[in-house]
């Protein structure tokens, strides 16, 4: 019949071996990748610093050899004063010969189950939706977009088309450099970001939990970091292989004061904005910000997800709002809390989601 339980350290080495036959990696890397997938299992599923609240689950076959995983990750946020545990999941693995002993609905089922507020999934497929919807779930269709700003489309477009037709993106890797160059003189200050009357410092963690507290205390729904779990995010990001340089900033105006911060990282010439934030009437300076320091390191574009309170201030700047095929999945028994996150009064960002809990080749 098989059972749901609580992932151990024992399960560890069944957990790899199920990750790499249904994600398989080039270059499989043999022990060091295996060092990598025990060290990445450990610090994220059973040493973070909040591991109060629902654990990851196993589904264990009848002989106990793990045929599902669920990895989860205990945040703690705010309702308005009111504390919340919320729960963000990742890794949601199940054997593919083994599908229809129903594993991958019990383990969802049993996450649903667990004693926290709220549920996140953040990267969910349409065959996740559909399971986690069945299960009384939904999607949050806002936080399901993206935001892309373009500043070299020519060199994007290559990158994205390049890895399935590396002879031809040898030719328009050089030529797109040129188009692009002439294109940015042609429009100007609508590709190339104008120089902000801003300026950046580095951010550090107990600077980036001050700032989410003071400035998305707003929201009804935030999430709420002391020092030592910003601090760990901040440490976790900055290592974590195969993501380009962390680029951790904190915004102020040209008079001296905090006008907000981001985080971002890239690799190929896209950087991947993890958490933007700022003081209402300063979105614009720190986005004009983010953009200008994209631009003079060579991005071809920008991307991150929807914040719905800035919608219009992206907007405003040459953003452009898709889908990126992965959805945002909610539970919770208490009604306001999926109210205020389909309204879009939540601050919800990459590091309360899915794209920081992943496995990366090279992970240590």
């Amino acid at each position: 019949m098989g059972r749901v339980r609580a992932f151990e350290e024992r399960d560890i080495s069944g957990v790899i071996d199920l990750h790499r036959r249904v994600f398989p990696l080039p270059n499989d890397g043999g022990t060091d990748r295996l060092r990598a997938y025990d060290a990445y299992f450990h610090e994220m599923f059973l040493d973070a610093p909040w591991r109060d609240g629902q654990p990851s689950l196993v589904y264990e076959d009848d002989d106990g050899t793990p045929i599902g995983f669920l990895g989860a990750m205990s945040r703690r946020m705010v309702l308005r004063d009111r504390p919340v545990q919320a729960v963000i999941t990742s890794q949601f693995i199940v054997e593919p010969t083994r599908r229809a002993t129903l594993a991958g609905i019990k383990l969802i089922r049993a996450v649903l189950a667990g004693p926290q507020d709220l549920t996140l999934a953040d990267e969910a497929s349409d065959i996740s939706r559909r399971l986690w919807e069945g299960l009384g779930g939904t999607t949050a269709l806002l936080y399901s977009l993206h935001w892309v700003r373009l500043l070299r489309p020519v060199q994007f477009a290559v990158a994205r088309w390049g890895p399935t037709r590396r002879g031809a993106a040898r030719v328009w890797i050089p030529l797109g450099r040129v188009v692009d160059a002439v294109a940015a003189r042609l429009l100007d200050g609508v590709l190339r970001p104008a120089a902000p009357p801003t300026s950046g410092e580095e951010l550090s963690g107990g600077t980036l939990a001050a700032c989410v507290a003071e400035f998305a205390g707003d929201r009804t729904l935030r999430p709420e970091y002391d020092d030592r779990m910003a601090h760990w995010l901040l440490e976790m990001l900055a290592r974590k292989p195969g993501c380009g340089r962390l680029q951790k900033v904190l915004v102020r105006t040209a008079a001296g004061e905090i006008a907000g911060w981001y985080l971002s990282c890239g690799v190929g010439g896209v950087r991947e904005v993890l958490q933007v934030g700022a003081r209402q009437e300063r979105i614009g300076d720190v986005l004009d910000h983010l953009f200008a320091q994209a631009w003079h390191e060579g991005a071809s574009a920008v991307v991150g997800r929807i914040d719905p309170r800035f919608a219009s201030v992206f907007s405003d700047r040459g953003c452009v709002f898709r889908h990126r095929g992965q959805w945002m999945l909610i539970h919770s028994r208490d009604p306001e809390l999926v109210r205020v996150i389909q309204r879009g009064d939540a601050f919800l960002t990459r590091l309360e989601g899915e794209w920081c809990l992943r496995f990366r080749a090279g992970y240590s």
